[in-house]
């Protein structure tokens, strides 16, 4: 009898973490990977620290040949995945090959998207951006002998790259279309607080409320050209705006999709033998109570292992995922934990706390009274027990006044919620 085949789209968090999951189940189909990167699962959440040349690059790895061997997966890395049939069950490779599948894990993440418009096509092509270990060479190499680096926007990953970047001898620019840096993460008084900081510990400047209108090749760096009239000259630009899910295979007639591929809790697509995990879908949002797409580590690690078991025929739901992001910005920590986005806080109640001398922040974001999220910038040592206040209702013992005088600790969670001895009920 010919085994079935389980066809796994990807190599990162979630298609490495499913994959174990699968086989911890007892899962024993015929497993193959194929991911458009030629190389292992790695890290991305390390490449800033590998563009800082703080970490090398041999840290980033996750498995190597011994770890698919044991998992008993056939690795197909170069390879992109051109187009799926779901009716036909089959994927066509850039290869030119054709892998028929019984079942299917869609796993291929988000790619940054693109610049162009009316600007240079050449010169657009040579911006670059942070997603891959690839992109991550490509920005280490051309930031070698770079005087001044100009940085399109002021999110995550674009104040992650100016961290990396920015040194005494290296200016650094950051072009932001917004007037604050995090806006879809934090408020204006907590970005206030991290720009003031930025501004006075590197050699970083923002341009606040204009976009990049004109960008082309000169004198071997750039010239570019902002929609306020002003110009300026760059030895390497780095863009940040934005992502998109990788569904360019994907016939949506065949498969529904919005933002990302739609799932549910069991990690399914609208096709029974078509699952998906991390970045490329869609699930429940477990604190907003909304479908959107939740595009984090933590996350895609949760999605995967969930994924992984109910291919092997185990049933198992997800609560839904929650958007976290929890960084380093300058040596300043900063927390972002469920709703927290401007656009998205108006009507809830709030609570702040901010210390100027040792540049705390807290700021606390109430729904009926319960906490659904909360931006720290400072001290971030009780994230992850907000997390838990915010995600699960964990009793802490404390009011949220009280959690914005002081952090709290696991310990408070364990007293709160631990039974007295000889408790049955």
């Amino acid at each position: 009898m010919t085994r079935p085949h389980l066809l796994v789209l990807g190599n990162s968090a979630a298609a490495l973490t499913a994959v174990r999951a699968y086989r911890a189940h007892g899962g024993a189909a015929r497993v193959t990977m194929v991911s458009a990167e030629a190389c292992a699962a790695y890290s991305p959440v390390l490449t800033t620290y590998y563009l800082r040349g703080t970490v090398e690059e041999e840290a980033l790895y996750l498995c190597d040949a011994a770890g698919y061997s044991a998992l008993e997966v056939a690795c197909r890395f170069g390879i992109a995945a051109l187009e799926l049939d779901a009716e036909a069950q089959t994927v066509t490779l850039s290869d030119g090959s054709r892998l028929s599948y019984d079942q299917l894990l869609i796993a291929t993440g988000a790619s940054p998207r693109r610049i162009g418009g009316d600007l240079d096509p050449e010169a657009a092509a040579e911006v670059c951006y942070l997603r891959t270990l690839a992109d991550a060479r490509r920005i280490r190499e051309r930031a070698a002998g770079a005087a001044h680096v100009v940085v399109l926007g002021a999110g995550l990953v674009s104040l992650q790259v100016a961290t990396a970047l920015a040194r005494p001898d290296r200016r650094v620019t950051c072009i932001v279309s917004s007037q604050q840096i995090l806006s879809q993460n934090i408020d204006a008084e907590a970005a206030g607080l991290l720009r003031a900081h930025v501004e006075r510990s590197a050699n970083v400047e923002f341009v606040f409320g204009t976009d990049v209108t004109g960008l082309e090749q000169a004198d071997g760096g750039y010239r570019v050209g902002l929609g306020s009239g002003a110009e300026l000259t760059a030895d390497l630009v780095v863009a940040g705006k934005g992502i998109a899910p990788n569904l360019g295979f994907v016939d949506r007639s065949q498969l529904r999709a919005d933002r990302g591929l739609v799932v549910d809790r069991t990690m399914k697509t609208s096709r029974r033998d078509v699952y998906a995990a991390g970045d490329v879908c869609e699930c429940r949002n477990r604190v907003t109570r909304r479908r959107e797409p939740v595009t984090n580590w933590i996350d895609a690690c949760e999605q995967g292992r969930i994924a992984g078991a109910n291919l092997a025929g185990h049933e198992v739901t997800t609560p839904g995922s929650v958007a976290e992001n929890v960084t380093t910005l300058f040596g300043l920590s900063v927390a972002s934990i469920g709703i927290t986005r401007p656009d998205e806080t108006r009507g809830l109640g709030q609570l702040a706390r901010h210390d100027e001398r040792r540049s705390r922040y807290r700021r606390l974001f109430l729904r009926d009274g319960k906490l659904v999220g909360a931006a720290l910038v400072g001290d971030i040592s009780d994230a992850g027990v907000l997390r838990s206040v915010i995600v699960g209702g964990a009793d802490v013992g404390r009011t949220p006044e009280q959690l914005l005088l002081r952090p709290a600790t696991y310990a408070d969670v364990l007293s709160r919620n631990a039974r007295p001895r000889g408790a049955t009920h």
